[in-house]
């Protein structure tokens, strides 16, 4: 079970200049101080919805800005985000997929929309390689363990494996809900341990679980 932003695919600072291309192509006005605060509404939406709805999220953000933007708003900023990404995926990466698909069922648990995630892995020719994509938009997001269980679908907890960049969703929710889990962590690649564990409370007792740390999507193959 793959997450994508910042795993599969990086996700850069500069997509965000998406909303003002929005603005300026609905000929919507704005201050630079209310383009900052779109940028942030966008970020608290995410921090307190657990499920993503485009009408809410329109709400979210016109409440928030004290405006009345059109459901247009939202439509196009999802549309443009949904068509960025990098110009090509390293090849290690294609590689690594490639050997997992030849041994397993791939799916991905994104905490985000469906159809624009599906858009990006199509545009880096690596959709073909995953049977399902599972959104935030039917069931609550990433850490809740309804959606692992989603993702799961008719397999066992213990037998999927959830490979994420995000230590408290993808990770410890995986964990607590009785998966395996493989945190993708580039950039503390000095502090690494390739095997560590994790202990916290359930309903019946503490527990303690192994999980496995990479900095590159390619150690993933050493490990299975």
């Amino acid at each position: 079970i793959f997450d994508i932003d910042n795993t599969l695919i990086p996700w850069e600072s500069e997509y965000d200049k998406e909303i003002e291309k929005t603005l300026d192509e609905l000929n919507i006005q704005y201050t630079e101080r209310e383009y900052k605060e779109i940028r942030k509404a966008f970020s608290e939406y995410e921090k307190v919805n657990y499920r993503f709805d485009k009408k809410l999220m329109l709400n979210y953000i016109n409440n928030y800005m004290k405006k009345q933007y059109p459901i247009e708003f939202i439509d196009k900023v999802l549309e443009r985000w949904g068509n960025c990404v990098p110009e090509k995926i390293e090849d290690s990466v294609k590689d690594t997929l490639v050997y997992l698909k030849n041994k397993y069922e791939m799916v991905i648990l994104t905490d985000w929309f469906a159809k624009e995630q599906i858009n990006r892995l199509e545009i880096l020719g690596i959709n073909k390689y995953f049977s399902q994509v599972y959104s935030a938009e039917k069931t609550n997001r990433k850490p809740f363990k309804e959606a692992f269980l989603t993702a799961i679908a008719d397999n066992k907890p213990e037998e999927c494996i959830m490979i994420g960049d995000d230590f408290q969703r993808d990770i410890e929710g995986a964990l607590k809900a009785g998966l395996q889990a493989i945190y993708y962590n580039p950039n503390d690649i000095d502090k690494i341990e390739k095997i560590s564990y994790y202990k916290f409370n359930n309903d019946v007792e503490e527990k303690e679980v192994k999980y496995y740390t990479i900095s590159k999507l390619d150690e993933i193959i050493d490990i299975f």
